[in-house]
């Protein structure tokens, strides 16, 4: 039946075609019928077939119903040309950075940092923001909180560079780097049965009755007329009571001038009274007591950031003596174990710290003289002066070998390593590398 149907629309379109453009039978025909295949959402009855076929210029059709074939790809199909420059890093920028023995400092830059970043550079990104935000910290200590409520330990510092606040193990890691000073800050005693339980309380017991309701009793006595009294009577240490009722003399002091003999316990409910009182510890979450002894301890630690001292041997004398001539000759005014004070306020010592007479543009220069390789280690333990005081330029200079993967890691914080065994050499690259963004004295 809707075969014959279709048969019926088929005739009547092509007829009505047929007397307006005789020579565009075939054309008509196909675009009515492309019409119902590609728009399915538009479901065309008989009536409004013949409407549209009426009502519609024949030249207007592929306009209105035809999806021009060169416009698919504009929205389906990303350009190949595209994937590379996102995804790809250019062969020859990585060949001319591992392979080339001429130049030995890193020249990651070239490359770009969002076709470079090694796994470890994006945790150390937020590393970089956690220095700073110590920084603004009066003691540069991250403390833990801990919430009772929900039994967790928390760091809110991390929550400001987007990572979890109980990511502990963040901060772990920067310990073990050596950026920061990982200390003993609390021991919670816990429930030996509830370990998940960290509320405890501290409870008083009298010996005899087993009430708790216990007081605290303090014996008093005024030094300088030698009266004596219970704190029940007339307690010293309320700010109310500063004369004393014997002698009549005001207390100005009460470390100074009151002593305490003796201090015990009573029952208010038994009225025993007696010098200890039983004490146990209460499961606030779980409702029960628990000997102090039996209890659990959970450690808390704070980190603090850890104040960096430029280890300076009589090696770096010479070295500074070469440095010196070699900046000045690019119009640098150049200091030889710096105290440079960072935005903060806190001076960091730094081992060569030179500053461009012309522009003010300063250039940092770390040295490090170890047997063992260079890792990431050594690259965060100079992250704090750097992030502080910021140069426009850094360098670490070193006599050891560098691990794979360094040098990317340290471009990420604007630090250009130069490694050689031969000083000779690492003055030679330096001057390479301070050519390349300053002209010498004389030099246009």
């Amino acid at each position: 039946m809707f075969g014959k149907f279709k048969k019926k629309v088929e005739d009547k379109v092509v007829e009505r075609t047929v007397e307006k453009t005789p020579n565009s039978k075939v054309k008509q025909k196909n675009d009515l019928f492309t019409l119902l295949e590609e728009s399915p959402e538009k479901n065309l009855n008989s009536n409004e077939l013949k409407a549209e076929s009426k009502n519609t210029k024949p030249e207007a059709a592929p306009k209105t119903t035809t999806v021009k074939p060169e416009a698919a790809p504009k929205t389906t199909t990303v350009k190949p040309e595209a994937a590379p420059k996102t995804t790809t890093v250019k062969p020859e920028a990585i060949s001319k950075n591992d392979s080339s023995d001429k130049s030995k400092f890193d020249d990651i830059q070239k490359i770009g940092s969002d076709k470079f970043i090694p796994e470890s550079s994006i945790k150390g990104d937020k590393s970089q923001l956690l220095l700073l935000e110590i920084e603004k910290l009066h003691d540069k200590t991250i403390k833990p909180v801990v919430d009772f409520n929900e039994n967790c330990l928390f760091y809110p510092i991390l929550s400001k560079i987007g990572q979890s606040p109980d990511d502990v193990s963040f901060l772990d890691d920067l310990a073990a780097d050596g950026t920061l000073d990982k200390t003993v800050f609390e021991k919670l005693i816990i429930c030996p049965d509830h370990p998940d339980a960290f509320s405890s309380s501290v409870m008083l017991y009298c010996p005899k009755c087993n009430s708790i309701n216990v007081e605290k009793l303090n014996l008093y006595e005024h030094k300088r007329c030698g009266f004596i009294t219970e704190n029940t009577d007339y307690d010293f240490s309320n700010p109310a009571n500063s004369t004393c009722p014997s002698c009549k003399r005001q207390i100005a002091d009460f470390k100074k001038e009151i002593r305490i003999p003796a201090m015990w316990h009573q029952c208010i409910d038994c009225k025993e009274k007696f010098d200890n009182a039983i004490i146990k510890l209460y499961c606030r979450q779980h409702e029960h007591d628990f000997d102090i002894n039996a209890g659990h301890f959970v450690t808390t630690y704070s980190y603090r950031l850890k104040d960096y001292d430029a280890p300076i041997t009589s090696d770096d004398d010479k070295m500074h003596e070469d440095l010196v001539k070699l900046l000045n000759g690019f119009n640098f005014t150049t200091e030889f174990k710096s105290q440079v004070r960072g935005k903060s306020g806190n001076s960091h010592r730094i081992p060569i710290y030179a500053k461009n007479n012309a522009n003010q543009e300063a250039i940092a220069i770390f040295i490090l003289r170890q047997i063992d390789s260079l890792t990431q280690t050594e690259i965060n333990s100079i992250l704090v002066p750097i992030l502080d005081v910021g140069p426009k330029h850094t360098l670490l200079l070193t006599t050891a070998e560098v691990d794979d993967g360094v040098k990317p890691v340290a471009k990420q914080y604007g630090i250009d390593v130069i490694s050689d065994p031969d000083l000779t050499k690492i003055i030679q690259f330096v001057d390479e590398f301070v050519s390349k963004k300053y002209s010498r004295n004389g030099e246009t």
